[in-house]
């Protein structure tokens, strides 16, 4: 807390002359920003000690009053279990990621652990986290091209149960890894309905409230389409239907590539076909 020193800038004090040590820059900055008492501190687990103590001494000392209310600490990201580091050449910059992975695929895979936890870059764990985000999408166009009317007894009932497991997750020192899994449920739930035709617009309209809140707290992204452009490709799909039906396969598997062009995925179910704007990942191949 106190370095010794006789050269400026230093000051006399009863323990000899010197300046405060570099924690003073973050007590200086959060009084001033911040205010004397706040609610939350974060930082890396590595600064616990002797950083924060510092930090609480010091501030606690000067302003006579209880610095930060709750202190969240983070774990250091490894690659192979080891710490990033320039001098071994393993570190992965968050520009490559994004580049090769985008922004949901990266949030997925930090939310999928403890934020307190260290967590481990893994090229694998980012393309299983591919194949979970496919499945939000799915889910997503699943419940915005339903049709039809059906009972929504049983989906409230499940929508309740992924709403109070996911407040649980957050408010147990945001658990994010159940919160997320409350999540895939609703998701996996929607998706298996779809797949099974059982998926209606009075079950979509109930549920795409709960789903759009989880994605806005998770901070997963999907951007919005237009209503043209569904009308379009959906113009689009019934010419497709229209020519498998008079077996035109092949003009047919003509509009199937100009759809994925648009970089729309063909779903075909038994009674009809929907369809998903899959995202582009540089690396998804």
């Amino acid at each position: 807390m106190w370095k010794f020193s006789n050269d400026d800038p230093a000051w006399d004090s009863p323990w000899g002359r010197g300046r405060p040590g570099w924690h003073i820059e973050c007590s200086t900055m959060s009084i001033k920003y911040l205010g004397e008492n706040f609610e939350i501190h974060g930082g890396g687990r590595d600064l616990i000690f002797p950083h924060h103590e510092n930090e609480i001494a010091q501030s606690e000392s000067f302003t006579k009053k209880p610095f930060a209310k709750i202190w969240m600490h983070v774990g250091m990201i490894t690659i192979d279990g080891e710490k990033m580091s320039k001098s071994k050449g393993n570190i992965k910059s968050i520009q490559h990621v994004l580049e090769n992975w985008g922004s949901n695929i990266i949030r997925l895979f930090c939310l999928t652990g403890h934020y307190s936890k260290p967590i481990d870059y893994s090229e694998e764990l980012f393309k299983e986290n591919v194949v979970k985000w496919r499945q939000v999408e799915s889910c997503y166009y699943e419940l915005i091209l339903a049709q039809g009317e059906g009972q929504t007894e049983e989906i409230k009932k499940l929508i309740s149960e992924c709403q109070n497991e996911f407040n649980s997750a957050l408010n147990d020192d945001f658990n994010t890894h159940l919160a997320l899994n409350a999540f895939f449920k609703l998701v996996k739930e929607i998706n298996r309905m779809a797949s099974s035709e059982t998926l209606t617009k009075s079950i979509s309209e109930v549920t795409q409230r709960t789903f759009e809140n989880f994605q806005n707290i998770l901070g997963l992204v999907i951007p919005k389409i237009l209503d043209d452009e569904i009308n379009s490709i959906n113009d689009l799909i019934k010419k497709r239907e229209m020519l498998r039906e008079q077996k035109k396969f092949e003009e047919a598997d003509k509009i199937r590539a100009q759809i994925a062009d648009m970089g729309i995925e063909l779903i075909d179910h038994k009674s009809r076909t929907t369809w998903m704007k899959k995202e582009k990942i540089k690396s998804d191949r």
